[in-house]
């Protein structure tokens, strides 16, 4: 196991701006699905196959040079705030917080390699990197897979590739994805058209914290919806041409907005920062939507002093389980809205992350 403590006091380091496109892409992420070939699916296992998965696939990741300093949580063992905790960090899926006897996930201090342990695969790799930076989050999730893949024997065919409990992920069984901000598309009202074209390209879009979740904040996951009878350099290639597009629409998307209403949007921005900087009580879905103004308005020069970086912590941070584990007390809604509000107030003023 690890020290909680530790985990809440250091932001993820992918929560960091990197790049150029920063203001717009938050982060990247590479997911691989692997199954061993000598057990049954998940859905299919009963407790005992998952713990011998569960105990078999722990020791080869810890004997690989990713692991070498990891941490471990075993999702049976801890409270369900500590698993939504891990879901909010983008750690673990949704799926992962239910069913979770003979579960468990592993990942670097960086918190940029995670291992998640019978999910709807045997395995599901994932590798993070800040901004918009696929190359890395791949390569960090590519070196995993061969480093498990040295000790043990995953189910493949030489007709389908890579045997995986969905069929949509067969073949390569990778799925790459960056998170996206889009408030000048979605203001613009042109996102629907481009929701569309990208759901005709093959290409998924999703909520916050992806399949299932609600679009808030103006935040969306792009990623690859084929995976079969294509290698992983070409979903690469194609995902980082897609976002690079998306980018460029957003981007003009700002501008027109920029000039057509020039006022509107600024006031809409201030409005925003003023809220956090005095607000009493906000709620997460409230909070969201103010800080996507707030970093639309970052990125576009209009609020000086305010870093990316410090905002894409607080999407996270003033999440309800992080709320509760940074305070170190559990909180009904009304107190959680007090506390968020508290939390941005601190951040605002102290965007360095200094105290008086």
């Amino acid at each position: 196991m690890f020290n909680w403590d530790d985990i809440i006091a250091t932001p993820s380091s992918w929560l960091e701006s990197a790049g150029g496109d920063a203001e717009v892409v938050m982060s990247s992420r590479a997911r691989v699905a692997r199954n061993l070939t000598e057990h049954r699916f998940t859905h299919n296992c009963d407790n005992a196959e998952l713990a011998e998965i569960l105990d078999g696939v722990r020791a080869a990741a810890g004997s690989t040079g990713a692991f070498a300093e990891s941490r471990y949580a075993p999702m049976g063992e801890i409270s369900s705030l500590d698993r939504q905790f891990l879901a909010e960090r983008h750690l673990a899926s949704r799926e992962f917080l239910f069913n979770s006897a003979s579960r468990g996930i592993v990942f670097n201090e960086a918190e940029t390699l995670s291992l998640m342990i019978n999910e709807e695969d045997h395995l599901r790799i994932q590798g993070l990197a800040p901004g918009f930076d696929l190359e890395s989050a791949w390569r960090r999730a590519s070196e995993l897979d061969d480093g498990l893949s040295a000790q043990l024997e995953f189910a493949f065919s030489d007709r389908l590739g890579y045997l995986t409990a969905c069929p949509t992920n067969l073949g390569t069984g990778l799925r790459l994805s960056v998170l996206i901000h889009l408030p000048g598309l979605v203001h613009s009202k042109e996102i629907n058209k481009l929701l569309d074209s990208l759901r005709k390209l093959n290409h998924s879009i999703r909520g916050l914290y992806g399949e299932g979740s609600e679009v808030m904040g103006n935040f969306f996951q792009l990623s690859n919806s084929t995976t079969l009878g294509t290698s992983e350099d070409a979903i690469l290639s194609s995902l980082n041409e897609m976002v690079g597009k998306v980018i460029g629409f957003e981007q003009r998307a700002r501008e027109m907005l920029f000039r057509k209403a020039q006022r509107l949007l600024e006031d809409k921005v201030w409005r925003a920062y003023g809220l956090l900087q005095f607000a009493r009580s906000v709620n997460t879905k409230e909070a969201l939507s103010l800080i996507s103004a707030v970093r639309l308005g970052v990125g576009m020069g209009i609020i000086k002093g305010v870093s990316i970086s410090s905002l894409n912590r607080l999407l996270v941070y003033t999440q309800p389980a992080h709320l509760q584990k940074f305070s170190g007390t559990t909180m009904d809604a009304q107190a959680r809205d007090e506390a968020r509000a508290e939390f941005i107030r601190d951040t605002l003023a102290h965007p360095s992350g200094e105290t008086d």
